[in-house]
C-alpha cells in the first residue's frame, strides 16, 4: 500500500508492509533523495527505481513503513526546519514503533542524512548514508549511532574520501560503523546498496532503548 501525503510545505510518499495495520506498530525508514528527485512532482518518489521505494516498486517486500519527502528546494539544508519538522511527525505516528526509526539518503540525501542524523541522534536506532558526506569535525554528534556507510570507488561526483573521512573519524570515537565500498561502481552505488537484503536486516538489529 502506497499513500501520497503532505506535510509542511513538501508532498512525501508512504509505503506500507503487506500485513499492515492501523493497530500495530512497525519500523520506520526514512528516505531522502538525491538531486535528480527534486520538484514539486511527487510523482518522481513514488514511481522511483532507486532507494527503498524503487525496491517496492520492482515488487521486493520490505518490513518497514517508508516515509520518502520530496525536496523542493535547491538543496535539502534550505529547509532544515521542514525537514527536521517532518522527521518528528512521522516518527510519532502511533504506528511507529519509536524504538526503530532509521534514517537512509543517496548522494545529496547521502549528505542530508549524515546533517540530520547529528540534530536527531538520540531519535534514531541506525542510518545508512549512500555516496555522501559529512562533517568529520562534528562526528561526536554521531557518537553511539550505528552506521553503515555505502560508496562506489569509482564516484566522480561525490569522492569516496567523503565517507571515507566520517567512517574514520567515527572509529576513533569508538562507533560501530560499517563501509561497504564498491569497487566497479561510480555514482549509482545506490544500486547495490538498496538491492541487498542484508542492508535492511542490519538495520533490523538495531533498536533504540
Amino acid at each position: 500500500m502506497k499513500e501520497i501525503c503532505h506535510y509542511s510545505t513538501i508532498d512525501y510518499v508512504m509505503c506500507f508492509p503487506d500485513d499492515y495495520s492501523p493497530d500495530k506498530k512497525y519500523p520506520l525508514l526514512i528516505y531522502l533523495h538525491g538531486a535528480g528527485s527534486r520538484g514539486g512532482d511527487i510523482s518522481i518518489v513514488s514511481d522511483a527505481v532507486t532507494g527503498p521505494v524503487g525496491e517496492i516498486n520492482r515488487g521486493h517486500r520490505l518490513p518497514f513503513i517508508i516515509a520518502a519527502p520530496q525536496c523542493n528546494a535547491k538543496m535539502w539544508f534550505e529547509i532544515s526546519e521542514t525537514v527536521l519538522g517532518f522527521i518528528d511527525m512521522v516518527a510519532a505516528r502511533q504506528d511507529v514503533d519509536r524504538t526503530r526509526v532509521y534514517l537512509s539518503g543517496t548522494s545529496m540525501g547521502g549528505y542530508a542524512c549524515w546533517y540530520f542524523a547529528m540534530f536527531r541522534a538520540d531519535l534514531f536506532a541506525a542510518i545508512l548514508p549512500v555516496c555522501g558526506g559529512g562533517l568529520p569535525a562534528f562526528a561526536s554528534y554521531l557518537k553511539g549511532l550505528p552506521v553503515w556507510a555505502h560508496h562506489g570507488a569509482l564516484d566522480n561526483v561525490v569522492d569516496v574520501n567523503e565517507s571515507l573521512a566520517m567512517v574514520r573519524q567515527l572509529r576513533r570515537l569508538g562507533s560501530e560503523v560499517r563501509l561497504t565500498i564498491y569497487p566497479d561502481r561510480e555514482h549509482d552505488s545506490w544500486v547495490p546498496a538498496f538491492a541487498d537484503p542484508e542492508v535492511y536486516t542490519w538495520l533490523l538489529t538495531h533498536r533504540r532503548d
